[in-house]
């Protein structure tokens, strides 16, 4: 099915501006021939350890983050959007904290910013870092949306579900980073095939996944091991490891996004199942989307002052 689907992929669409690489491919012999991933940069480190750090604070966490001009001006102007419509003035990382955002935002927010500053991948393109940043800040409201319209008893932790939001297509950078060549090759391929899903236009490009390469960067990095997890199956709505509940929330995520155009998860689709095992009444959906909407104009502010 998916050699009849691809007439649209001609050697004029994918290779017009790439010479030296011919897909399909197997991207794992090109991994293998890798002595090393990006290190995970200083600032996300210090931030991974104040998880462990029983005294952790606001101070702390403003500390780390003030070592980096550049990321604690996005701090300061994600706390001043209009998402969280606080009329006061915000000028420093201690007010985005204890006056906004909270330390579990802060400290996520931060986490994902730093860790994905090493990663130099194009800015365009439906895998390019702008559709990355747009999904990922979209999936940090909707998820957290979703988690808060569960039962209580059932809710995951907030934290685990706002990073899972901002890390779990990973992959994207990481791919654009290490493989500029195949990144562009997929990109167009994926532009010039929308009714086909993304994962599949992966494996049959390159013999690998975004989502594999994510998880690798994450096992590299000691992420935790939830986001682990829903970084690797995020597309596999079958995985029912200790973290399936995340992982299916970030899969229904995926498609509802898809659902407004963001994304390439319009593609897939949800079953009553999976809102079931998720405890999430069918009528939410609508209404969460819906608020999404309102949030909309003030993500892709947000996201052109992140990319720059």
């Amino acid at each position: 099915m998916m050699n009849s689907s691809l007439l649209s992929w001609t050697s004029n669409t994918i290779n017009s501006s790439v010479n030296t690489f011919m897909a399909p491919y197997d991207l794992q012999i090109q991994i293998s021939n890798l002595e090393e991933l990006p290190a995970l940069p200083g600032n996300a480190v210090r931030i991974l350890q104040l998880a462990s750090d029983p005294t952790a604070d606001a101070e702390k966490l403003a500390d780390i983050i003030e070592l980096d001009p550049l990321l604690t001006a996005q701090i300061i102007r994600w706390a001043s959007s209009s998402l969280y419509a606080y009329s006061g003035k915000i000028s420093s990382v201690r007010d985005a904290i204890n006056r906004v955002l909270g330390f579990d935002v802060v400290f996520n927010l931060a986490l994902c910013m730093s860790t994905i500053a090493p990663l130099k991948a194009p800015k365009d393109g439906p895998i390019g870092t702008r559709s990355f940043w747009i999904h990922a800040m979209a999936s940090s409201r909707l998820m957290p949306l979703l988690n808060s319209q569960m039962p209580l008893e059932n809710r995951l932790q907030d934290s685990e579900v706002f990073l899972a939001g901002l890390l779990h297509n990973i992959g994207y950078p990481l791919l654009g980073d290490q493989f500029s060549e195949e990144f562009n090759c997929l990109n167009k391929l994926i532009a010039a095939n929308p009714s086909l899903s993304v994962v599949a236009l992966e494996r049959f490009s390159l013999g690998v996944s975004h989502n594999v390469l994510g998880a690798w960067l994450m096992k590299s990095w000691r992420m935790p091991s939830p986001i682990v997890d829903v970084v690797y199956h995020h597309h596999n709505t079958n995985y029912r490891g200790e973290n399936y509940r995340l992982n299916l929330l970030t899969y229904l995520n995926d498609c509802l996004l898809g659902q407004v155009g963001i994304g390439n998860g319009k593609n897939q689709s949800y079953s009553e199942e999976l809102l079931g095992l998720l405890n999430l009444p069918a009528t939410i959906i609508d209404y969460s989307l819906d608020r999404l909407g309102e949030m909309l104009e003030d993500i892709f502010v947000k996201v052109d002052s992140v990319i720059g």
